[in-house]
């Protein structure tokens, strides 16, 4: 598929975010946005309605977990090393899909119950292979059981459940130093349940952007 979103016109989106993003970036971004747009008309996979409202609104989260995951904290986790990732819920592919654009490490699974959006994660990666991206439809309960037994080194969360039931549920399936990170409208620690919580869990790394007038944080937590 020749993508119809023009490779300027993505670097001008991304610039504006405050990203400077490489052509082959820009190629698969471009061809995902396509796709996503025309599986949008008939599927609501999400709610913004043109390529440029979802880049600036959604994308632009992938674009900030990439820099994050590139940043000085990981350097005491194996994330420097070739990690097992897991994206839990991930719907449309965000942030999963434009972060292995740019973030390539290790094994990634995006893991969606719901068929028609799994069925649109395998569509653009026929189309777009990326390194060690992979799909697996069904509940993130079933991927967790295998087979074969699986462990993760990263764990993704952007809306799939509230934020304490993702700890809870992935507690005993993440290695030593492992790490969770939650894309969240808040810090954690703004959350009265942050107390309770930091019992179990530490709070590696955080951080904060704007798109638009909204704050939004990247939060990284670690078993303690």
């Amino acid at each position: 598929m020749s993508p119809s979103l023009s490779l300027q016109t993505l670097r001008n989106w991304g610039q504006r975010a405050g990203f400077s993003l490489s052509d082959e970036t820009l190629r698969h971004l471009s061809c995902y946005l396509e796709l996503l747009m025309q599986w949008n008309r008939v599927m609501n996979l999400v709610g913004t309605r043109t390529a440029e409202e979802t880049f600036a609104t959604l994308v632009v989260d992938s674009l900030y977990l990439a820099d994050f995951l590139s940043g000085e904290w990981t350097e005491k986790t194996r994330l420097n090393d070739s990690p097992e990732c897991w994206d839990l819920g991930s719907g449309a592919g965000l942030p999963g899909l434009p972060l292995r654009m740019i973030w390539q490490k290790g094994t990634y699974w995006m893991v969606e119950a719901r068929e028609k959006r799994a069925l649109f994660l395998s569509t653009v990666l026929a189309r777009n292979p990326l390194p060690g991206t992979h799909v697996f439809r069904g509940r993130a309960e079933a991927f967790m059981a295998g087979p074969p037994e699986r462990s993760a080194d990263l764990v993704i969360s952007r809306a799939f459940m509230p934020w304490p039931s993702v700890l809870q549920l992935v507690h005993s399936a993440l290695n030593p130093q492992g790490v969770v990170i939650l894309l969240l409208r808040e810090d954690v620690r703004h959350d009265p349940l942050w107390n309770q919580t930091s019992e179990n869990w530490a709070l590696l790394a955080t951080s904060v952007y704007e798109v638009g007038t909204v704050h939004r944080y990247l939060c990284a937590l670690q078993t303690s």
